[in-house]
């Protein structure tokens, strides 16, 4: 998957990832500032969800549909042509997979034992999911940097 993240199309991609991240941070630096709070739930974003939609987002712009050319295509009428990624059509669709409840926090249904209060808060879980959402972050502005960087070699013809 991280192979057909590294594409000068996956612009959209990138920013539904970064746009995730931010607003996960935000939960969790929540949960980290609660965390002493008697009562107090932990809340996250839906993770599973949205690797879900990222999965289906990639898988669509590494299969464009191609058009259909029939053989016996003999009017003149103009040829339909589908959006290929990168388009503005195509950045459309794919801000459609990722629906808006994949970017609101949600109360962590508590399973297991926890506090006396049912709370299930764990300094340690919070501060390790932080370091990873801020790692993914970093990683997917890295690869925002560099097709910007790219782009912008292209259009001033530098090699």
């Amino acid at each position: 998957m991280i192979r057909s993240l590294i594409q000068p199309s996956t612009v959209p991609l990138l920013q539904q990832i970064a746009k995730f991240n931010e607003k996960r941070h935000a939960a969790i630096a929540e949960n980290i500032a609660r965390i002493d709070t008697p009562g107090y739930k932990t809340r996250d974003l839906p993770v599973d969800a949205f690797q879900q939609a990222l999965q289906k987002a990639v898988g669509k712009l590494t299969s464009p549909s191609q058009p259909q050319l029939s053989a016996h295509a003999t009017s003149l009428a103009p040829i339909e042509f589908p959006s290929y990624p990168g388009t503005p059509a195509d950045s459309d669709s794919i801000e459609s997979l990722f629906a808006g409840e994949l970017f609101e926090s949600q109360q962590i249904p508590t399973e297991e034992l926890g506090l006396q209060d049912n709370g299930k808060r764990n300094i340690e879980y919070e501060v390790m999911e932080l370091t990873r959402t801020l790692m993914q972050q970093s990683y997917a502005m890295q690869l925002m940097n560099s097709q910007y960087n790219l782009l912008e070699s292209v259009i001033s013809e530098r090699p």
